[in-house]
Order: structure tokens, then sequence, then C-alpha cells
């Protein structure tokens, strides 16, 4: 009998963890006791899955914390080298030589938009260690038999900067997490919410390429140009929060990194959602955010208009002014369309859901097996 890997092993920050924890969170209500599947997550991972359900079954369930260093460690090659199939929900996986069909997720949009204006954020010194890193990167990434996308930009992306045959790629859509349709599992986030000004808010990491900085200056607009008075909630670490101007603090309050089970009360308290990312292979962020009937501001770029379509307000994110006249235009007098906020909701749960996600996984994983099991 065949040895088939989830991995998820790798995952220790970012939105990462809270794709696979939704992805298995799914897969271990779907695998059965016979299933030769071996699921391997981060500890991170684990805490996420005990939030939500402390019950679930776990056969075939392993934790182990993987890093890019792993690939020198005995343990690490062990997991791996006994599978006939891996497939690692996010990479790249760190093995030169793969004895095993080696599927993996990829979204790295620094490799497929090398030309992007992040760079020009950049020292020359941070410029030169970046590129490295992602070239590097994308050498692991060609070893891969199969790449698993969330968007058909991505995958073009692909195609385009790292030659990858068209028939290597498949695009599996993210989707929304299932705790935001079971409102028994949201956990309260205890942050003040005031009536004086407009609470808007940005949910994820402060990575360059999110484009936070711009915050302040939306506010300063706001205040300036439209007679609103307006502070952002954010959920950085306290390191980041510490990295961040006088001036960014004094409009922001920094909620700090949430549990998956805390982001849907963190976008109630809302009024609204920002999201200026610059470059994205796919953030749940949107998604999340019309879930929750909070109006939308997203920078004007082709990945989010390929999650969003008509249900988000765009701005130009590289000025101030652009983000600031949208915001007011949709929030001033008598706010946000019901009908229109209704809608985005409705095309976000129906974008994909975790279910389908999670069986598009199964299928790469168990190949020709699963797709006979699933039609008998």
């Amino acid at each position: 009998m065949k040895k088939l890997l989830f991995n998820a092993s790798n995952l220790h920050t970012g939105g990462g963890i809270q794709v696979a924890t939704s992805i298995v969170f799914e897969l271990l209500r779907t695998i059965k006791p016979h299933d030769p599947i071996e699921i391997l997550i981060s500890s991170e991972i684990e805490k996420e899955l005990n939030n939500i359900e402390k019950n679930l079954p776990k056969n075939n369930f392993k934790i182990l914390n993987t890093y890019s260093s792993s690939i020198f460690n005995l343990n690490f090659s062990f997991n791996f080298n006994s599978q006939q199939t891996v497939l690692t929900v996010f990479g790249p996986l760190y093995r030169w030589r793969t004895p095993f069909i080696n599927i993996v997720g990829f979204a790295q949009a620094w490799i497929i938009y090398p030309n992007n204006e992040c760079y020009s954020m950049l020292s020359t010194a941070q410029r030169i260690k970046t590129r490295l890193k992602y070239w590097i990167q994308g050498l692991f990434f060609k070893r891969a038999d199969i790449l698993v996308v969330e968007l058909e930009h991505v995958k073009q992306g692909l195609i385009r900067e790292l030659n990858i045959p068209e028939e290597r790629i498949h695009v599996v859509h993210n989707c929304l997490s299932s705790i935001y349709l079971n409102e028994s599992l949201w956990q309260q986030v205890e942050i003040p919410k005031s009536k004086e000004f407009l609470n808007l808010g940005f949910l994820g990491r402060n990575y360059i390429h999110k484009n936070t900085s711009i915050f302040p200056a939306i506010t300063a607009e706001l205040e300036k140009s439209h007679g609103l008075k307006a502070r952002f909630y954010v959920t950085f670490t306290e390191q980041e929060w510490v990295d961040c101007t006088p001036e960014f603090r004094a409009v922001c309050i920094n909620a700090g990194p949430l549990a998956l089970t805390q982001c849907p009360h963190f976008y109630q308290i809302l009024d609204a959602v920002v999201f200026p990312s610059l470059l994205e292979c796919f953030s749940a962020t949107p998604l999340e955010a019309m879930a929750m009937k909070k109006p939308l501001f997203a920078s004007d770029r082709p990945f989010n208009h390929d999650i969003c379509g008509p249900h988000a307000h765009y701005f130009d994110p590289l000025n101030p002014t652009s983000a600031a006249r949208v915001i007011a235009y949709v929030l001033k007098g008598n706010g946000p369309d019901p009908v229109a906020l209704k809608a985005a909701r409705e095309h976000a749960i129906n974008f994909s859901s975790p279910k389908e996600r999670a069986e598009k996984y199964l299928a790469l994983l168990m190949g020709d097996e699963y797709i006979q099991s699933t039609s008998k």
C-alpha cells in the first residue's frame, strides 16, 4: 500500500497558517482510519485546530516543526523519504532529490512578478538579498512534479517566469474558512471601538508588500479633505509594532496577532476594511471582509479583481488621496449600501468552499485511487 503525506509542518507565521488549518480541519473530518495518509502539521497549526475543536479525530496525525534548515535534519528525511507522494501546502519544499511524487503549493508573488514596485522600497543590500532568496526558492519550485496555485494569474506567472509546463500546474481556489459560517466558534477580541472615529482595519502581517505605511496619509487626507476622523486597527506582532513609525502608531491601534477564531469578531468591530496590498498571489482578507458584510476598500490590482470582482471599492494603492476619496464617497452620508454588502457576502461564500478545496487536495494526493473511490 502506498504511503501519502500531507505536509503543513513548515508553516509557522502569516496567512498560510489559517489556510492550512482550514484544510487540515476538513481533512481530519474526511479521511478514514484505514486511508494511507499521514498529516504533518506545525505546533502553530495544532494550536489553531484546538481552538476550533479539541476532539477532532487524529488518525495518522503528527506534529513536526520543519524549517528551511531542516534539510540537514535526519528526522526530516525519515518522515519524507518513506512516502510515495508528498503534498506540501505551501512551499518550497527544501529537498533537491525527492524519491517521491512531489506536489507543492506556490504562493510567492515576488517570484512571478520580479519587477514589482516593492523592490524600490528596499535598500541595495536588501534588494540583492531578496532577489537571491527568491531565485533559490524558484530553483526548488522547479523541482516539484506538480505545483498548486490559488488563482489563474499565478499559473500564468509560473509559465511566464519559471517556464513551468502548463500541465504541471493545478489551480485550486482558496476560500473562506468555515469558521466564518459558524458563529458559535467565534472568540472575542478585547479592543475599544470609538464612536468618534471611523474604525478602519487591516488583518495581516506587516510585510513590506502589504503597503500599510500608507495608513497615516489616508487618515490625514480623510480629515483634511473630507472632514472624517479615522483610525486603523492592525494585527501586527509586537516587533512589527515597535518597528512602526511614531506617526503610524499615532493613528493605529494594534490588536496583536489573532487566533483564527478571533478574526470574525475583529471584523465585527470595524466600520470598513482597507486592503492596500501591492503584491499577492491570493489573500483571504478580502473574502473575509465581504463575508462579514464590511465595506472593502482594496488596491486596484489584478489579484484583488480576480477575488472580489465588482464587490470591492478600488483605489490606487500608491495614492492616499485616491484611497481617502473612495472611502469618503462610500462611508459619508447614508453609508454603505446594505444590498451591495449582502451581494458581496454571497460572492465570498460561493467563491469556493473548504470542503471542496480539501477534496481537490485529496484528489491530487491520492490520484486515481481517490477518483475511483468517490465514483463508487
